[in-house]
């Protein structure tokens, strides 16, 4: 099977380096340092201009699945490449699997209640509407005969992202936002897995992808304090420059499809 993987950021990357052992991988970015870095590890490399319409087209033609993973920066740009992956797809007479990595903060503040895939997206930053634009775009694709997944992530964390080392760069004795709202996350090698699971099974449709625990940010901080021997920060919300949102996703759908997660509870790593 042949796979254009579409942005080389974090998830790119692993995907990129996993699904390359048993597929011919292309990796496409209109970032060289990053198709530099993968050169080695994928089958085929493609440093494109910034939504250039021409090359994505090729892309779209000469593979069979073609994955998503616009995670750095959510801007115009990004709805801009959305729109001509759609322009593409509707002159194209053959039909493609696209998988979207989203994110899950466009579910917005649900007061801590748990929110699956069929809650209504309440988000109203920028950066969520954008990727709703996004998220519709893509999933109308389906109306053309295309195969459509949207994975919904929440905060990754794993190889070169361990929990410890994102917690130090932003601990302060006084962090910004709600000590009681609730915590989301997923292991990156669960993003992979997911992935994977939805192309082998051809599973189709939008699945969040968070693990099993919810602890509040309060009692995460108290862990991982304990771990590396600081003191235990207090939160204070009006210090917060974003909307701060509560919410407990639920990862139940995916699991109902029958994947089984590598690590449900969080890994927590000096």
């Amino acid at each position: 099977m042949k796979i254009a993987i579409i942005g080389c950021g974090y998830i790119g990357k692993e995907l990129a380096k996993n699904l390359s052992q048993n597929h011919f991988v292309v990796s496409i970015s209109n970032n060289a340092d990053e198709i530099k870095s993968l050169s080695n590890k994928v089958q085929k490399s493609i440093v494109i201009k910034e939504n250039d319409e021409y090359e994505i087209s090729l892309i779209l033609q000469d593979n069979d699945v073609i994955i998503v993973t616009l995670e750095d920066v959510i801007d115009l740009e990004s709805v801009k490449m959305a729109q001509i992956i759609k322009k593409c797809a509707i002159s194209m007479s053959s039909k493609k699997r696209l998988i979207y990595t989203s994110k899950s903060q466009i579910y917005g503040d649900q007061q801590g209640m748990w929110v699956d895939e069929a809650f209504p997206l309440k988000a109203k930053d920028e950066e969520s509407k954008i990727l709703i634009d996004i998220e519709s775009t893509f999933y109308s694709l389906i109306d053309l005969g295309w195969d459509v997944t949207i994975l919904r992530m929440s905060k990754i964390y794993g190889h070169g992202r361990s929990i410890c080392h994102l917690f130090k760069i932003i601990y302060k004795s006084k962090m910004t936002g709600h000590g009681e709202y609730f915590t989301n996350m997923v292991h990156i090698d669960d993003v992979v897995g997911i992935t994977n699971y939805v192309i082998d099974h051809d599973i189709l449709g939008i699945f969040n992808v968070v693990d099993d625990d919810h602890p509040t940010r309060q009692e995460f901080a108290n862990q991982i304090c304990t771990i590396l021997n600081l003191l235990r920060p207090k939160f204070d919300p009006k210090l917060a420059d974003y909307q701060d949102y509560n919410k407990r996703i639920s990862n139940y759908r995916i699991k109902e499809k029958g994947y089984i997660f590598k690590y449900p509870h969080r890994i927590i790593e000096k």
